[in-house]
């Protein structure tokens, strides 16, 4: 989904938006038993700080009808931005019709602490990510991977303490160890793969594929009836965000992304897009690429990476950094998370996270306007982010016939 190359692309005249819908979210006070329930131009930001190892950058990237959800939003504030200690969050998804009816997009919002365990002097802290899933198994890799890294944020380092008091450094650690369980999480799919999946087919139709093993030990999916195949290779992107008070911690691998919303000296929105963007035209993933796996990887023009040798030569992706993917390891392949903190001013309104259905057709100033639109009409940020996909959903298929599926977590501080 926006990940493998893929040249087959399906509208589905007469269908309506409604009919699109595929929700795949988790919203949830802090029960772990009951956590996942499913249903399917810039200014600058004022105090980010961001840790950078080899292979990321810091900088910009280029980057209403309600829909129904299991819960209207986290928090509805007694009135647009009076309460910043309190934040109101909401999310949505759309499944777009580039893949017919499969939404591979998974949303987790998720608070640390029930009520009556906030440390003493302390804050709600809220856990929110947004997984896009690709490969013929990327639901499971989008699920797997959401729930594996709340479950670490929620039970480890982080618990009964401030945020911002804490070293930088340490929750970044904390971060990245979660990525690494996410990481594994989504790699697990590879171990009992169904024997069958539903899945879009070159003709551009759902298609029942079963499991097959090549001579070579290779796994494949083939299509019932015919010779078509698709490999076993699945993963998805990670936008995650850690909010406590006025401090946010980020961090991500792949092409999802969030933006930081603000006002600016003329009282009007602009967005910030505070992650990175993870492939090749990225200058440093591309030098990384260059230095460690040349051999077995090749840069092409539009981003995209494709292997040159081994079994999975000819296979393109279009990102260097993910969860899951483990075939794609020694093509230089890695789910290290970008990472970065952030303090909140007045002057900062919202923060978005969203799948690249949403950052290919829309602008981050746009998104930010669009939500604060809401915001400013009483709206809640769960209606703010069912407007944005509903709207990202349109455009997509108005301006080019078909959309990739869209999701959105929206954020008002």
């Amino acid at each position: 989904f926006g990940f493998f190359r893929h040249s087959t692309a399906i509208s589905m005249p007469g269908s309506s938006n409604e009919n699109l819908l595929a929700m795949r979210c988790a919203i949830s006070t802090p029960s772990m038993d009951s956590l996942f329930r499913r249903h399917s131009h810039m200014g600058p930001v004022s105090s980010v700080t961001h840790h950078l190892d080899e292979g990321q950058s810091q900088g910009h990237l280029k980057s209403h009808t309600s829909v129904p959800s299991a819960v209207d939003s986290l928090h509805r504030p007694l009135h647009p931005r009076s309460h910043r200690r309190r934040p109101d969050i909401g999310q949505a998804s759309l499944a777009g019709n580039r893949y017919g009816s499969s939404n591979q997009d998974y949303c987790v919002v998720q608070e640390l602490y029930a009520s009556g365990e906030i440390p003493l002097g302390g804050q709600q802290c809220y856990i929110i990510s947004i997984q896009d899933g690709h490969g013929i198994l990327g639901d499971k890799s989008a699920v797997h991977a959401g729930k594996a890294l709340a479950r670490h944020i929620f039970s480890g380092l982080l618990r009964n303490k401030h945020l911002i008091r804490m070293e930088q450094q340490d929750v970044f650690d904390e971060l990245e160890a979660a990525f690494k369980k996410a990481n594994k999480a989504a790699n697990s799919v590879y171990d009992n793969p169904p024997r069958t999946v539903n899945y879009i087919s070159h003709g551009g139709k759902m298609a029942t594929y079963e499991l097959a093993t090549h001579e070579d030990g290779m796994q494949v999916y083939k299509e019932q009836g015919k010779k078509a195949e698709k490999m076993l290779e699945c993963g998805c992107t990670c936008t995650a965000a850690v909010i406590q008070g006025s401090c946010v911690y980020l961090a991500d691998v792949g092409d999802s992304a969030a933006v930081l919303g603000y006002k600016d000296e003329l009282q009007k929105c602009r967005g910030e897009t505070v992650t990175v963007k993870h492939n090749g035209r990225n200058q440093i993933e591309a030098a990384r690429i260059r230095s460690d796996h040349a051999d077995m990887t090749r840069l092409l023009e539009d981003g995209y990476i494709q292997a040159t040798a081994g079994p999975w030569a000819g296979y393109e992706l279009s990102v260097t950094r993910a969860l899951g993917h483990k075939n794609l390891e020694a093509y230089g392949v890695v789910a290290k998370p970008h990472v970065a903190m952030l303090k909140l001013e007045q002057k900062h309104t919202c923060l978005v996270l969203a799948s690249d259905g949403v950052w290919d057709v829309m602008q981050p100033d746009e998104v930010v306007h669009m939500v604060m639109e809401c915001c400013d009409k009483g709206q809640s940020a769960s209606a703010a982010a069912q407007a944005l996909v509903q709207h990202a959903v349109q455009l997509g298929m108005s301006s080019r016939q078909q959309q990739d599926n869209t999701s959105a977590v929206v954020v008002f501080f």
